[in-house]
């Protein structure tokens, strides 16, 4: 394309250019819970947390490139547009990786014949789906964050704990536990494909500093994505883990 980057200066770009937004990450969270410690053979609790996360930095682990886990390498500010949509406004709004909503419950019963079950429940919000237009070889959000006005779907699941102890000769204990993840099943989609193009697309600086690319016309040209609004991967599949213990 025959680029010259700008050269940033004290936070700025060249004129021409966009000024370099400052890293912005901003949570705000309320926690709430209710226990009930281990007592008359048995322990439960709940807690709960609403949560909002905005700004235009998702942290060390890059939220924007589907969590890459790359601190300080990833592609935030890389250009003078990236930290921008494609109507010149800022990038500020909520983050991928929010969720509003998280429940975590919890309880377990000993038995007076050495049997202990226990289960842990879970459930979330989904994630905010945002816009993504793959343009040179990165990640463009042309509408701002959270364009879709769509999340993936709540999720909830569930884990079970089985034990039991046997003692032998009042020196002895065996222990023998499982756990069964994910014991209800859930298959939840946890998360779409919302690129629509699957070539890449080619736009000048001067096209970007117009400020008027409508990235809906050059989709098309730009052979669209079968994948695009399709989901890409569910909640992990039923698993368990079998463990033994010799206490003495």
């Amino acid at each position: 394309m025959g680029w010259v980057l700008p050269v940033s200066k004290g936070g700025k770009f060249e004129d021409r250019f966009w000024e370099s937004p400052k890293a912005k990450r901003e949570y705000y969270g309320i926690n709430l819970a209710l226990e009930k410690r281990f007592s008359n053979n048995w322990q439960g609790g709940i807690n709960y947390t609403w949560s909002r996360m905005t700004g235009n930095y998702g942290g060390l682990s890059s939220s924007d490139e589907g969590g890459r886990n790359s601190p300080n390498v990833e592609r935030y500010w890389d250009l003078f547009y990236e930290r921008y949509d494609l109507h010149g406004r800022p990038l500020d709004g909520v983050l991928p990786s929010d969720r509003t909503h998280y429940i975590k419950a919890y309880g377990s019963y000993a038995f007076p014949f050495g049997v202990t079950v226990g289960l842990t429940a879970y459930g979330w919000s989904g994630l905010p789906r945002t816009t993504q237009i793959g343009f040179t070889r990165m990640p463009v959000f042309p509408e701002g964050y959270f364009d879709t006005e769509q999340r993936t779907p709540f999720t909830f699941y569930a884990d079970m704990y089985l034990e039991y102890n046997l003692r032998i000769a009042k020196k002895f204990t065996i222990n023998l536990n499982a756990t069964i993840f994910n014991v209800t099943d859930t298959d939840t989609i946890q998360g779409y494909y919302d690129r629509p193009n699957y070539k890449t697309i080619t736009w000048t600086q001067d096209q970007i500093l117009s400020k008027s690319l409508n990235w809906e016309d050059f989709v098309p040209l730009n052979e669209p994505d079968p994948r695009y609004q399709k989901w890409t991967s569910r909640y992990g599949a039923r698993n368990w883990r079998i463990g033994a213990r010799l206490s003495f």
